[in-house]
């Protein structure tokens, strides 16, 4: 029989505090953020809008059915590539906006559709005008009320979802410096017009804001892991507070 080679326990021991070391405060290594999920773009939105700008512009005001009618088909191929999409990494909490809103233009252009069968003109009429207007709905799902706080977004993305649950302490310090710098224009930035009634709120998030990232910059001065993902937590949760002005 073969004997049995016995590891020490004081081996075994030490082993298993190196294993809790690296998954505890000991800093690890994260690769960077995809740029595909940074990037707040969704291609097959931008491919309807190929369709809808004719449509919209030009056929809708003179009335001319024909070609609403004929639209009918590339816009259906078209949605069928949107209803299709998974919305990139920074803008998934988004989704539930975005399902809700996609039904809305997926119904829409259904009436459009059976009214273009039915050549009721009327119908036609309203449901091109029904499309567009939830087409333009989608779009404001993603595009930002304000670029300087996607910007912000950005950055923050990576250290809310990569470096920080990977504790990679250069990353996260490269991060927090660089929303630190987006503090100022976002602070700076002016609402549009139908939002003005909400600027001195926006401005004083913003300030909170500001603050929460100082502070994050102030931990990694002197870093323990419980203390940085406190900090991280305390930023999102800010940028939060921004975001959630806009509704």
């Amino acid at each position: 029989m073969r004997s049995i080679h016995r590891v020490p326990l004081t081996a075994l021991l030490g082993a298993l505090w190196l294993l809790q070391a690296c998954g505890g405060d000991r800093p690890g290594s994260v690769p960077e953020v995809p740029e595909a999920e940074l990037t707040a773009q969704v291609a097959e939105l931008e491919a309807i809008h190929e369709v809808m700008q004719p449509v919209w512009h030009d056929a809708f005001p003179a009335r001319d059915f024909d070609a609403m009618r004929e639209a009918v088909p590339e816009f259906e191929t078209r949605l069928a590539a949107l209803d299709a999409v998974r919305l990139p990494g920074i803008l998934q909490d988004k989704q539930a906006r975005w399902d809700e809103q996609k039904q809305l233009l997926m119904s829409s252009f259904e009436g459009l559709k059976e009214a273009a069968e039915a050549e009721d003109e009327d119908r036609i009429l309203a449901y091109t005008e029904a499309f567009h207007m939830n087409y333009e709905g989608m779009v404001r799902i993603i595009r930002p009320v304000v670029p300087e706080l996607e910007a912000f977004h950005q950055h923050l993305y990576g250290v809310y979802h990569y470096y920080g649950p990977g504790y990679d302490l250069e990353k996260i310090q490269r991060a927090a410096d660089a929303m630190a710098e987006a503090i100022g224009p976002l602070h700076a930035a002016q609402l549009p017009a139908r939002l003005a009634e909400h600027q001195e709120h926006f401005q004083a998030a913003v300030a909170n804001l500001g603050e929460k990232v100082t502070a994050l910059q102030a931990v990694l001065e002197n870093p323990g892991r419980a203390d940085v993902e406190a900090a991280i937590e305390a930023v999102h949760a800010a940028y939060e507070g921004v975001e959630g002005i806009f509704g």
